[in-house]
C-alpha cells in the first residue's frame, strides 16, 4: 500500500469522522490493509452543542504522538466553547497515535467562554479485538470516569484547561485514594484491589474487590456518611444510590484483608 493512500484514509477521518474499509489498489488486485482502531469522544458544551473527537491508534506504528502530517486534523472552527487534544501545544480535532498501548495518557484542552454544565463521553470504539476500558482522569478531582459505563458531567467556571483532563486507559488511582481515617489491618500482606463506579444510568453503586466485601459506606467530601450497607459477603455488589445533592463523595470497602476507599463523582 502506498503512502499516499494511507494518508487519504485518514484525512476521510477528518471530514466525515466516520469508519469504512480502506483499500490500496493495484493494477492487477485491490489489497485491504489494517484499520487503524478508533476512540471516538463527545464533548458537549454548555449551550448543548456537541463537538466530535476522534483518537487513532495505528497497528503499524505509522504515526507517533507528535504531529504526523496526514494523520492530525487540526483544529480549524472558533467556537467560544470547545474541547480539543493538545499536540506541541496546539488545537486538535483528530489525532494519530502509534499502536494501542493502555500506559498512554492523551491530553485535552478544554476551552470555555461560558461556565455552565458540560459532559465529556465515550460514543464508539471501533476495530478492537478485545474489550478496552476507557477512562476519563479529572487532576483537580484525582478521579477516573469510566466513559464506558458513564459520562463525565460537570460544572466548569469559564476559562482555559491544559493540564486538567487526559484521556487514559488504566485506572492508575486505585489504592491511592484514601478516606483520612482509613487504615489497613497491620498483618495484612495481600494488596487490596477494588474498583468503584457510579452508573448514573441506573442510579447504582458498583464495587468490586478482590477479596469479600464485608460492608460499604458512602461519605460527602466533607466527611459525613450519607449511607452504610451491610452483611454484603461478595466481591462484586451494586446498590441503588439515588443521586445525591453532593456531586462528589468517598466510599469505602471493608473486605475481609481491610478497607479501601476511594473518591467517587455521583
Amino acid at each position: 500500500m502506498n503512502k499516499l493512500t494511507y494518508l487519504c484514509t485518514w484525512m476521510l477521518c477528518a471530514l466525515f469522522l466516520s469508519t469504512s474499509t480502506f483499500f490500496a489498489h493495484t493494477s492487477e488486485k485491490s489489497v485491504a490493509f489494517s484499520q487503524p482502531q478508533l476512540v471516538r469522544i463527545d464533548f458537549t458544551m454548555p449551550n448543548g452543542y456537541v463537538r466530535h473527537l476522534l483518537l487513532g491508534f495505528t497497528p503499524d506504528n505509522a504515526a507517533s504522538d507528535g504531529v504526523d502530517y496526514g494523520y492530525d486534523a487540526l483544529n480549524a472552527d472558533n467556537f467560544p466553547d470547545d474541547l480539543n487534544w493538545m499536540i506541541n501545544n496546539q488545537r486538535y480535532v483528530i489525532q494519530g497515535v502509534g499502536a494501542f498501548d493502555d500506559s498512554k495518557q492523551y491530553p485535552l484542552g478544554m476551552f470555555l467562554s461560558n461556565t455552565g454544565n458540560i459532559a465529556i463521553s465515550l460514543d464508539t470504539l471501533e476495530n478492537f479485538n478485545n474489550p478496552v476500558s476507557v477512562y476519563l482522569f479529572d487532576v483537580v478531582t484525582n478521579t477516573h470516569t469510566l466513559l464506558n459505563e458513564v459520562d463525565f458531567e460537570a460544572s466548569i467556571s469559564n476559562g482555559t484547561y491544559l493540564d486538567r483532563f487526559f484521556i487514559t486507559f488504566k485506572d492508575d488511582s486505585i489504592n491511592e485514594d484514601t478516606f483520612q481515617n482509613a487504615t489497613l489491618s497491620i498483618d495484612q500482606h495481600q494488596k487490596i484491589e477494588s474498583k468503584i463506579t457510579y452508573l448514573r444510568s441506573t442510579k447504582e453503586l458498583h464495587c468490586k474487590a478482590n477479596a469479600n466485601i464485608t460492608q460499604i459506606e458512602v461519605y460527602s467530601i466533607l466527611g459525613k456518611r450519607i449511607a452504610k450497607f451491610v452483611n454484603i459477603n461478595s466481591r462484586d455488589f451494586k446498590m441503588d444510590l439515588p443521586v445525591l445533592k453532593e456531586r462528589y463523595g468517598i466510599v469505602k470497602l471493608y473486605t475481609e484483608t481491610g478497607d479501601f476507599s476511594k473518591k467517587v463523582i455521583f
